[in-house]
């Protein structure tokens, strides 16, 4: 989407975001022309030093490709061009007025009067068996073809999370869709902190010359939002362990067909002047090492 015509998108809202020190950024709800929903269009962070761009913009839009093959819902992410800048824009997952999301917070707090909602970064009641309480009940997405309640198929984003070293699935990056008297999962969001999209090419091409290196980076990967804050192949894998028997042979099935081939044509549509060779070559080493590390650990014996 190049959002920088009138003609092609109404601003509504400005807000900064949350942005490490030196960078800079903001997100912005719009109204695309010819379409009834609201995107929320996201600038991608700048370093204010020397201009650098971060890649969270390239980094979402292949996470969405990357679940698409997992079998998993996600919102619909598009690459932008909002006011000169690059950009996500990402399609609300309401349909209309009638449907509000309720995040993964309110969720919790529901189910635990003492469930602090305002923690950011590690929470002490952020818990997988919290979690599974707090979505029971609850069936899974709409657009999900697969008969898994919300528990089974967020066992499912956490993989995928693990898979991609994506590390910002707090409790307001989940919810549940409510229409009325009805709620399901909502399909998955919020993708742009993963493929480690926030280091520069001189360390990423240090980490390919050395695979021992790169490992040792991706375990490293920790949620920091979990209590304990675990690896994030621990989160996937326990979170796989209390899911149904069903919903664990699916998850696996889809992680052993997950064909490296297809995410690199998905990577090379990507604008050499987005996304370096570097940056290319070290996702693909990055998703290659992950999936390797999460199907050995579906092979220890007593998963």
């Amino acid at each position: 989407l190049f959002l920088d015509s009138p003609e092609t998108y109404t601003r509504e809202r400005r807000a900064p975001v949350q942005t490490r020190p030196n960078t800079h950024g903001y997100v912005t709800r719009a109204r695309i022309a010819r379409d009834d929903r609201r995107w929320l269009v996201k600038i991608a962070r700048t370093d204010v030093r020397d201009g650098t761009v971060s890649g969270e913009d390239w980094a979402e839009w292949i996470v969405q490709h990357v679940a698409a093959q997992l079998g998993m819902p996600t919102a619909e992410v598009r690459p932008a061009i909002f006011d000169g800048n690059r950009a996500t824009a990402s399609r609300s997952m309401l349909h209309d007025e009638s449907e509000r999301l309720t995040h993964g917070n309110e969720l919790l707090s529901a189910r635990f009067e003492d469930y602090e909602q305002s923690i950011r970064g590690e929470n002490p009641g952020y818990t997988l068996s919290a979690i599974e309480v707090a979505l029971a009940g609850i069936p899974g997405p709409r657009e999900f073809g697969e008969p898994f309640d919300a528990y089974d198929t967020f066992a499912g984003y956490l993989l995928c999370d693990a898979l991609v070293s994506g590390r910002d699935r707090h409790h307001e990056n989940w919810g549940a869709i409510r229409r009325g008297g009805e709620r399901w999962l909502a399909p998955s969001f919020d993708h742009g902190n993963a493929l480690g999209f926030q280091e520069r090419d001189d360390r990423r091409a240090r980490m390919l010359a050395d695979e021992s290196h790169l490992s040792r980076w991706l375990g490293r990967g920790t949620s920091p939002h979990f209590v304990g804050r675990p690896l994030l192949t621990d989160v996937a894998m326990s979170a796989l362990e209390r899911a149904s028997p069903e919903a664990r042979v699916y998850w696996w099935e889809r992680l052993d067909a997950f064909d490296l081939e297809t995410a690199e044509a998905v990577i090379d549509l990507v604008p050499s002047d987005v996304m370096s060779d570097v940056s290319r070559r070290f996702v693909s080493s990055l998703l290659y090492t992950n999936r390797r590390r999460l199907l050995d650990g579906y092979r220890t014996p007593g998963f």
